[in-house]
């Protein structure tokens, strides 16, 4: 079957939750024990055709909470999606599809059942803290670019190169732990030949996966405003950091230059009391 591809990239903001290489240990044990993985098709029905970021976040969600939506479920969050700025029957950014399906489920009875989420955006260059995640089960939301090299690749199960520049569209996946190999299930189940297929390398090395990844963790309900609200300003800070950087390059001013690097080695210090004090909710 030929891939109905409906992605507008990554969209990712400023203010996302995010993990970097040291805090790896943010990323709590899966409470569920199996390697169960959930498999959708996208393909199947009309209002879904141009919602892989919607699938693939239903996808890591299923894996994390062991649980199988429903069709209907899953048709309630595609509309809801065209309340949030979504054209009808247009593609969409997978950060939007992510936090949506988020927001939807920590409203919903099942939260209740299986713990609240929170989403993460780490970059595909922080191999340490994916093969951790990799490893404990996770399944990772990602987008990468299709070709006609890197569907060739696949035919053997197996993505074994790396270098696919000229991409023709984006797609929406999770990245999984499949019989102890990085893998990628796609959002075709029964209708595509190869549904879950091997990665040989780090997601690092494949120039044709974008930047940045998703990940799903479990808050228990009473601790998801304060593992908010700690979050929220990690972000702040890091875009902070990122901004007095930019200053100290581009001023002359050798006492300004003096004021911004204190007032960044204050922000990482503050980094390290966030990390501890979100390593007592995970």
């Amino acid at each position: 079957m030929e891939e109905i591809n409906g992605c507008l990239w990554i969209g990712e903001l400023d203010t996302d939750y995010q993990l970097c290489n040291g805090n790896e240990y943010l990323l709590p044990i899966l409470y569920k024990k199996d390697e169960i993985r959930f498999e959708y098709n996208q393909g199947n029905q009309d209002w879904s055709r141009n919602s892989c970021t919607i699938f693939a976040a239903i996808g890591m969600l299923s894996d994390l909470i062991n649980y199988e939506f429903s069709l209907d479920e899953i048709k309630e969050v595609d509309e809801l999606s065209y309340t949030r700025g979504r054209i009808r029957w247009n593609w969409w950014w997978v950060q939007s599809a992510v936090k949506l399906v988020a927001d939807w489920y920590n409203n919903s009875e099942l939260s209740k059942k299986y713990w609240k989420v929170a989403y993460y955006r780490i970059s595909k260059y922080e191999d340490e803290i994916i093969e951790n995640a990799i490893d404990k089960l996770y399944t990772i939301d990602w987008n990468h670019g299709l070709n006609s090299e890197y569907t060739k690749d696949k035919r053997d199960w197996m993505i074994d190169g790396t270098e696919f520049w000229n991409t023709t569209s984006w797609h929406s996946v999770d990245v999984i732990n499949y019989k102890g190999q990085r893998s990628v299930k796609n959002s075709y189940k029964g209708t595509a030949e190869h549904n879950i297929y091997w990665l040989k390398n780090k997601l690092s090395k494949i120039t044709n996966f974008w930047t940045y990844f998703y990940v799903y963790t479990l808050v228990k309900e009473d601790n998801l405003e304060e593992v908010k609200r700690l979050n929220e300003f990690k972000s702040a800070l890091l875009v902070a950091i990122e901004d007095n950087s930019k200053l100290w390059h581009l001023t002359n001013d050798k006492k300004y230059k003096d004021e911004l690097h204190k007032m960044n080695e204050i922000n990482r210090l503050k980094l390290k009391d966030i990390d501890n004090e979100l390593k007592k909710y995970v």
